[in-house]
C-alpha cells in the first residue's frame, strides 16, 4: 500500500479530539514503541532505514520509500512484515551492518474516517502533539487520496501552511544534534 499523509503540530490536542469525534469513529489508544536501523554512518541523517515497532504480542519491521511530496502531502510505499521472534532477526540485521540510531515513542489515538482513510492524535515523546491524516491508496488512487487528506487538514481547521514537512525521526536527530 501507499501511505499519503499530511502531519500538523498541534497545540490543543483537546479541541482537535472534539473536531476529530464529529468525523470519525474512535478506534482506541496504541502505546508504539520503535526503534530505527540503518547502514549509513550514525554521523549524518540517513537516506535509508528501518523500523522495528514492539507490539505487546509481536513485532513489526517497516520500511517506508518516499515517491513524492506535494503541498505538504507526503505520499510513500510502504512495506511491512510480523515478526514473533525478533532476537535473530536483530542478529541478522547487526550481521549485516545495521546500527540503531533513532527511539521513538508514542502514544497514539486512532480514529477512521472510513476504509483506509485514517486520522490519529499522536503524542511523541519529546516532540509533543502531533495531527496525521492518513490515506492508504494503491499507486493508481494516490492522486485521489492526496486531495481527501488535503481537504480533511481544511475540515479540521488547518492549511497547507501548518503542515510539517519533517518526519518524526528527522525531527528527534534534530533534536539530539542541538543538545
Amino acid at each position: 500500500m501507499i501511505e499519503v499523509e499530511a502531519k500538523i503540530k498541534i497545540k490543543s490536542p483537546k479541541e482537535v479530539r472534539s473536531k476529530i469525534s464529529k468525523l470519525a469513529k474512535y478506534n482506541g489508544r496504541e502505546k508504539k514503541i520503535d526503534t530505527y536501523y540503518t547502514l549509513e554512518p550514525l554521523s549524518t541523517y540517513p537516506k535509508k532505514s528501518l523500523r522495528v515497532r514492539q507490539k505487546p504480542r509481536y513485532y513489526e519491521i517497516n520500511f517506508k520509500q518516499n515517491i513524492s511530496y506535494k503541498k505538504g502531502v507526503h505520499a510513500k510505499n510502504e512495506v511491512e512484515f510480523i515478526l514473533s521472534d525478533i532476537s535473530n532477526f536483530l542478529l541478522l540485521i547487526k550481521e549485516f551492518g545495521f546500527k540503531p540510531w533513532v527511539k521513538k515513542e508514542k502514544i497514539t489515538y486512532l480514529y477512521q474516517i472510513k476504509e483506509n482513510f485514517n486520522i490519529e492524535l499522536n503524542h511523541v515523546k519529546k516532540l509533543g502533539w502531533f495531527l496525521e491524516v492518513e490515506y492508504l491508496a494503491t499507486k493508481k488512487n494516490i492522486k485521489k487520496a492526496r486531495k481527501e487528506v488535503a481537504k480533511m487538514v481544511k475540515v479540521l481547521g488547518f492549511s497547507d501552511k501548518d503542515i510539517v514537512k519533517n518526519g518524526y525521526t528527522k525531527m528527534l536527530w534534530n533534536l539530539k544534534k542541538s543538545n
